[in-house]
């Protein structure tokens, strides 16, 4: 799951991408615990800009970058 993540980080910021959606559905709160912990590295912290998280329904986490 951590190389699939790293991929779209990858993507989004050679594409110079506004947001990313990371949709894990309605899995359980591993999941998104794990997703938090691997986005949350300084490596890839540095990345995007901002996190945005929903806390009902089905389970998103948005990503935005911001670029100069």
């Amino acid at each position: 799951m951590e190389e699939r993540i790293a991929a779209i980080l990858q993507e989004a910021v050679e594409g110079h991408a506004s947001i990313v959606e990371i949709a894990y559905g309605t899995a359980a709160d591993s999941v998104k615990k794990r997703i938090l912990n691997f986005l949350n590295k300084k490596e890839n912290r540095q990345l995007y800009s901002r996190l945005e998280k929903t806390d009902k329904g089905w389970g998103r986490i948005y990503l935005h970058f911001r670029w100069k």
